[in-house]
């Protein structure tokens, strides 16, 4: 025989072992069988494919982001969809509906209550949206502190925006309280860049990226000049949602040269937030979509290159998803699989890992299910050959008993003959049938 040939023989003999040890023990085969299901189950490997993002009012940078976002989540076979919302604040609140499809958005941490940050995880912030207080210099010749817009007609976005929110924190800063103050109007983002156009208001407040429709067209305006904060690098120090940037003469446009000298304004950051028990795969997926779109995109301004996404806004609770993201990088199996079965690797590595930590050692006792399960046979057999011993050795016997003790060696040895003898375990086998053959002589002689 060849090695081949006895290799075959041990796996069939293995395989054979195994298998009757699971139909006798059923119990052991189906607890196995819930751990196993109980495992996949809690890693979840097949994620829903649908992303439903949270944006802005139509035509607004959040809603050009968020569309683009789409493009590239589709790339990655995901169905994704962009949901109109009214801003910042209305996409939270749709989000932690239960019964809104809205599962990830765009939002800013400062304008969100305690209660909403709790519902809800962070995968970081994406951009710099600086809030923009513009003014008709015909209306406001000079304006010194925000605080001076009381005197006049200031538009806002709506209630549920992050506009409306944050310009609302940056007054209470300044000692103004805009609720129930007449000079303060607020409506949709459509009806307030109509207000502000018109002359119907004196001034914006706005915060939005520089790409946004509403702050370009501002910015173009013949008349309107953009409100430098004198002490922007006093709110980087005293609030952690706020960063203080530069927009330096001339970066807007060249020639007419937009703005006329550099600004320095008060940005906060967009945050990308979903649902906390949205899939780690589908957050993984959100993630690469935005490092992807970062470092192709064009309309980058206040930002480095690679620069976002980031987790720069502490008021939101980071997603452990992202916490791993940022500390250790996407999971290179994703250069090899679609982004759900390397999502499925990364985080079931640990516990293959810890199954190969407890499963080798024991490997190590070279415990063969074949021979334990013949010695288990067998061991029935010499604890009866060892009685018949010791009554041969005892005593002499009576015709009719030594009738009986060969009735039962032979019935042993038949059992013997039936049970299959695995490959290696030859001699123990015949070490038995030897012992039967003695004792049969030992009965004779006595």
């Amino acid at each position: 025989m060849n090695l081949l040939a006895y290799a075959k023989i041990v796996i069939k003999d293995e395989i054979r072992a195994i298998r009757d040890q699971f139909r006798e023990s059923k119990t052991l085969f189906l607890a196995f069988l819930v751990c196993l299901g109980g495992i996949i189950v809690y890693l979840e490997p097949f994620p829903d494919r649908h992303i439903y993002i949270g944006s802005s009012y139509q035509g607004g940078d959040w809603y050009e982001m968020a569309k683009e976002s789409t493009e590239f989540l589709k790339k990655k076979g995901l169905n994704s969809e962009v949901v109109v919302t009214k801003g910042a604040i209305d996409n939270v609140n749709r989000m932690i509906d239960p019964k809104d499809p809205i599962n990830a958005t765009f939002t800013y941490g400062i304008a969100l209550d305690k209660k909403q940050r709790q519902e809800i995880v962070s995968l970081g912030s994406v951009s710099y949206e600086p809030i923009w207080i513009f003014y008709r210099k015909s209306r406001i010749p000079k304006l010194n502190s925000p605080r001076d817009l009381t005197n006049y007609r200031v538009a806002m976005g709506p209630v549920g925006s992050g506009s409306y929110a944050i310009g609302k924190k940056l007054m209470e800063i300044y000692g103004v309280e805009i609720e129930g103050n007449e000079h303060f109007i607020s409506d949709d983002f459509e009806n307030t860049r109509k207000r502000f156009q018109e002359g119907r208001a004196d001034a914006l407040i706005m915060v939005s990226t520089v790409q946004d429709e509403i702050v370009q067209q501002a910015l173009h305006m013949p008349g309107v000049e953009v409100y430098s904060f004198p002490n922007a690098d006093a709110f980087d120090k005293q609030y952690n949602s706020f960063e203080a940037v530069r927009m330096p003469a001339g970066s807007v446009s060249i020639y007419p040269q937009i703005p006329a000298r550099d600004i320095n304004l008060v940005a906060t950051t967009t945050s990308v937030v979903v649902k906390k028990g949205m899939h780690p795969d589908l957050q993984l997926a959100l993630l690469m979509t935005i490092k992807q779109m970062n470092r192709s995109s064009e309309n980058i301004f206040f930002a480095q290159r690679n620069e976002f996404p980031a987790y720069v806004d502490p008021t939101v609770p980071i997603s452990p998803v992202a916490a791993h993201f940022y500390d250790y990088g996407p999971p290179q199996t994703m250069r090899f699989f679609p982004f759900w079965i390397a999502g499925f690797i990364d985080r079931a590595w640990l516990l293959l890992l810890g199954l190969v930590a407890v499963f080798y050692p024991l490997s190590k006792l070279n415990l063969h299910i074949r021979k334990l399960r013949f010695v288990i046979h067998e061991r029935p057999f010499y604890e009866e050959l060892l009685e018949i011993d010791q009554l041969l050795s005892t005593r002499k016997l009576t015709e009719d008993e030594k009738k009986s003790v060969w009735k039962r060696l032979t019935t042993i040895n038949e059992h013997a003959i039936r049970h299959g003898i695995p490959v290696g375990e030859e001699p123990h086998y015949f070490d038995l049938v030897n012992a039967i053959y003695l004792l049969r002589r030992k009965l004779e002689i006595n």
